[in-house]
């Protein structure tokens, strides 16, 4: 009990102190911290809004440390000790950011004190910024060369080439005076063969008959190996082994991110039908380029696809909800696109043009406006056909009801709403006239608002068109920048000056409206504007207007009006107990799902928005600021500056055939490199989601573009590409080490030998159910418990990703964090992770049923069939003494949790051996 609960404290320290590995400090900054400077702090803080409140400006790394008037604004490490975090906190009356603003919300100060604990990383570098962007120079960069099939080069060895893939390694090798080390022997590639494409050790029996093969081969062993090869690719198992290396690039998990989540309430009922689109998709060998467009865009794609590839759009609805911030929603979605799709990290462009790369704010834009044109589908579509969801006429029972209600529900607030912002339009006139801009206009998703309570975003939008330069010229509104300005005690002989200078450039209704009223202030002149918008909108309602009033309904009614919204954002604008009511509605679809036992499957997917809307550039990543319109189309420095905007629909289309082009030179180079990092260990470009020119050129240039023009000549088949790399001469390699060989390339980045690697949580976990004699080999369907069910035997692939409370064990053994994409996992080795081979309740099931599976030979025969279930090889004379003493009765021990039998198959199961591969 004692190390039970040693091991519990321990991977709950571990799983608390840290900052995910697989999430960069500089990315941290750019997602959380800086939009929050920029959009509240730089106002009063920065150079360019030439103020300095305090002493202290934040618009430059340096500045910031070194601090204002109270003294440097952070202390690394120390948040308590940070007067940046202090003032934030508003616990202080003298020392309050923002000052004359509301505190901003709880999420974003537990941002930046976790941001100050990890010691405050901040990128900004005056010198890396760009003032323009040279197109031209830029596509010079290594990655943005189209990709050609190149000349093989010259070896010596020829006897050694296998595959042109072996000609381009060993060209390197000899190079630099190395030479390449001899194969492994059969046993060693089976294994490797198996974890590699199944994930899965061979027993002993097919490492037997393998290796007999081998061995009366002769000549024909590359025929015995391609066998093999064949036979792992076609295996079931191949999908679940390689879907689980392509969730973590997609951010997979089975819950929500909600903080007040708890129980069913955080699960996701259907994240699992992505899951197993990819594990399903990977098996049928599904074309890459197909991959991408069922991802982005199975909606639309013609003919229609089956019903379950549409699952294969979780890609893009399956990440964090940021307590429903749909921009920082579609910024994940851009940020997973193009990392996992481009190896580009474009959502560094949200704020400000890519500080190195030849992303502007534009590209950005242009790709946002993509994902805020596609919504979520009020409940999602079957990923089956009705014919085969036996318990279809069930869910309609409980469900059919529940959708016309909420339906009806939405369309009558929609409705409401717009009307009543139309209807208003006076009193948000007023507002903006009279008032100066609050926080509460940019913080939409955290409102809690009254029925006759302005709508804050509608404020915020009036007040950025009114601001907009081409109200200088607009014959509505043209006059409102100097009536705003006017003397309230001499407003009145101000305002009629004014409108004399523009009485000749007015829409004839305005002027007249506004000659015949009598203006006395602001509020007013906000007064007769919102009277003459409502009576033109009212008096036109289903009538042919006369062209004067054309400008004033579009001002109104139109979708560029401040006053509209998508449909498809109703419930950003409800009253408090209508958005409650919406919460537990869609909270109620999810729990009808839960608890069928067998609901039918469902796909998370995407739609085109009825009302498609231009995007606007964010003005330093500010939606409170809209600037310029942009279409949307692909990045420049790919496209070309020919390019066309997308032409159908959201565009998500468009942009899925953009990425998965033969013309892009990034999406095979990048995919070839993740496929050739699970093979070896590590990967021929370094980063492999980061292509950019921060990332180091190729170990292998010419290699990296042969396998992706021979992907994509392949028909971007994933089975082909694994085939050809793991039948080289290069992959076959031994692992032993040679010291003559690492003292010239100590990293192996040449590969003159094959990296030993552990066994990752996945694969160590299922070998060991399949040692055990309990894997549970079922594929598809809901996430089950692994954690804290130790008799679970279903393959780890299937376990509850819980996005929100990762549990420990899947932290300590190095599991991708979804939070974000994740391009590799890290490998650290920790005391935790002996002590969940020690003390783990799994671990002691296991032992116990491997040592169950030999309970009825005697002692010499039980010793080696223990071997050979865990290691698949008999054990030699010196390994069989050594067991014979282990389980000798003189030296068991009293008490002990497991009989000396059990504990010698788990003493078996924790060697080197059974968790790594050669």
């Amino acid at each position: 009990m004692r190390f039970k609960n040693l091991i519990a404290i321990s991977l709950v320290a571990f799983t608390t102190t840290r900052l995910s590995a697989q999430e960069t400090g500089a990315e941290f900054f750019e997602k959380k911290i800086r939009p929050v400077l920029v959009e509240h702090c730089y106002k009063c803080h920065s150079r360019q809004a030439g103020k300095e409140r305090g002493g202290l400006l934040l618009d430059t790394r340096e500045a910031l440390r070194r601090g204002g008037d109270s003294g440097p604004a952070i202390v690394p490490g120390k948040p308590s000790e940070s007067v940046l975090i202090k003032s934030m906190r508003h616990t202080d009356a003298k020392l309050k950011m923002p000052k004359s603003a509301a505190k901003l919300p709880d999420h974003v100060l537990a941002d930046f004190e976790r941001w100050v604990e990890i010691g405050a990383p901040d990128p900004r570098d005056e010198k890396a910024v760009a003032k323009s962007i040279d197109f031209d120079a830029a596509r010079k960069h290594w990655a943005y060369q189209p990709i050609r099939k190149p000349a093989l080069p010259p070896v010596k060895n020829q006897a050694w080439v296998k595959s042109p893939i072996d000609a381009h390694m060993l060209a390197r090798l000899e190079e630099k005076a190395l030479t390449p080390s001899p194969s492994a022997d059969p046993r060693t590639l089976i294994r490797r063969l198996y974890f590699d494409l199944i994930g899965l050790p061979p027993e002993y029996a097919e490492v037997d008959a393998f290796v007999n093969s081998w061995d009366a081969a002769g000549a024909k062993r590359g025929e015995v190996l391609e066998k093999l090869v064949d036979e792992l690719l076609a295996s079931p198992h191949y999908g679940e082994r390689w879907a689980r290396h392509w969730l973590d690039v997609a951010r997979y998990a089975d819950t929500k991110d909600g903080v007040l989540m708890y129980g069913d309430d955080r699960v996701r009922p259907y994240a699992y039908t992505y899951r197993d689109y990819v594990i399903r998709a990977f098996n049928d060998d599904t074309p890459f380029d197909r991959f991408v467009h069922e991802q982005l865009a199975a909606d639309a794609i013609e003919p229609k696809v089956e019903p379950w590839r549409l699952a294969a759009m979780g890609f893009l609805t399956l990440g964090r909800q940021y307590d429903n911030n749909i921009h920082d929603v579609i910024d994940d979605r851009i940020d997973t696109v193009t990392r996992g799709f481009l190896g580009l990290t474009v959502a560094c462009a949200r704020c400000h043009d890519h500080k190195y790369d030849a992303i502007p704010t534009a590209d950005y834009y242009s790709l946002y406006g993509v994902f805020a044109n596609s919504v979520s589908p009020l409940e999602p579509p079957l990923a089956d056909r009705a014919e085969n969801c036996k318990t279809l006429p069930d869910y309609e029972k409980l469900a059919g009801p529940h959708r016309e209600k909420m339906q009806k529900f939405l369309d009558s607030q929609y409705a409401m709403l717009i009307d009543t912002a139309r209807q208003r339009v006076g009193d948000y006139l007023i507002r903006v006239a009279t008032t100066e801009p609050d926080l509460a206009e940019t913080a939409i998703y955290f409102l809690s608002l009254a029925p006759n309570e302005l709508r804050p975003p509608l404020v915020n939008a009036w007040r950025k068109y009114l601001e907009h330069p081409a109200r200088a010229n607009d014959p509505v509104f043209g006059p409102w920048p100097e009536l705003m300005k006017c003397n309230e005690s001499t407003y009145g002989p101000d305002a009629t000056a004014v409108l004399e200078r523009w009485k000749e450039k007015l829409n004839p209704l305005v002027r007249d409206a506004l000659a015949t009223a009598k203006l006395t202030s602001k509020a007013a002149t906000a007064r007769v504007y919102g009277n003459l918008l409502k009576t033109v909108h009212e008096q036109t309602k289903g009538k042919q207007p006369a062209k004067e009033q054309l400008a004033l309904i579009d001002v109104v009614a139109s979708k560029q009006s401040p006053g509209f919204f998508p449909k498809a954002h109703t419930w950003m604008y409800l009253s408090r107990s209508e958005k409650d009511m919406y919460g537990g509605m869609r909270t109620q679809f999810d729990k009808i799902a839960l608890k069928m036992k067998e609901a039918p499957p469902r796909a998370m997917v995407l739609l085109d928005a009825d009302d498609l809307v231009e995007p606007r550039i964010f003005v330093r990543g500010s939606a409170a600021s809209p600037g310029a319109t942009v279409p949307r189309h692909f990045l420049r420095v790919l496209a070309g500056e020919s390019r066309q905007p997308f032409a159908n629909g959201s565009g998500r289309l468009d942009l899925a055939k953009a990425i998965a082009s033969k013309d892009n030179p990034l999406t095979a180079r990048v995919l070839v490199n993740r496929v050739w990092m699970h093979h070896f260990g590590e990967p021929l470009v370094a980063t492999p989601s980061d292509f950019g020119v921060r990332s180091t050129m190729p170990s292998h240039p010419e290699l990296l573009d042969w396998l992706a023009w021979t992907f994509m000549e392949d028909g971007w088949s994933l089975k082909k590409l694994h085939r050809r790399i793991v039948l080289s001469s290069t992959y076959l390699q031994a692992s032993f080490d040679r010291p003559e060989s690492r003292k010239i390339d100590p990293e192996n980045r040449l590969y003159w030998r094959a990296n030993r690697r552990r066994l990752d949580l996945e694969a160590m976990r299922d070998s060991y159910l399949l040692i055990a004699g309990r894997l549970d080999r079922a594929q598809h369907g809901r996430p089950v418990d692994i954690v804290n069910d130790p008799k679970n035997a279903r393959r780890t692939v299937y376990g509850l990703v819980d996005r929100q409370s990762l549990p420990g064990l899947f932290r300590v053994f190095d599991f991708a964090v979804p939070d974000q994409s994740v391009e590799r996992r890290p490998m650290t080795t920790v005391p935790q992770q002996a002590l969940f081979g020690l003390n783990s309740p799994f671990m002691l099931e296991q032992s116990k049923s491997l040592a169950d599976r030999t309970d009825k030979l005697e002692t010499e025969a039980r010793v080696r069939q223990l071997y050979r279930h865990v290691l698949a090889r008999e054990p030699n004379a010196v390994e069989l003494q050594a067991a014979l003493r282990f389980v000798n009765p003189v030296f068991r021990a009293e008490h002990a949790q497991m009989n000396i039998w059990q504990q010698y198959a788990q003493v078996l199961m924790l060697t080197n051996e059974a968790i790594f591969v050669d």
